[in-house]
């Protein structure tokens, strides 16, 4: 599991894109989980989470269109 200090969509998708498998929490935010290279949405979440989970999900897309 790795603590991000701030959040910062593209070196989270880089995270959850290289290890496919797992949990990562962001300072003031919290902990999320992701699992086959993206983000879960877990129902629990409120709207201001759903969003980051959001973006970060559309930024390991575009990241995987790069290349």
């Amino acid at each position: 599991m790795r603590t991000f200090k701030k959040y910062a969509p593209m070196q989270i998708a880089k995270y959850v894109s290289a290890f496919f498998k797992g949990n990562f929490y962001i300072q003031g935010i919290g902990m999320f989980s992701f699992d086959g290279g993206k983000v879960i949405i877990d129902p629990s979440y409120e709207i201001p989470k759903r969003k980051i989970v959001s973006e970060i999900n559309m930024s390991i897309a575009s990241f995987s269109k790069a290349y």
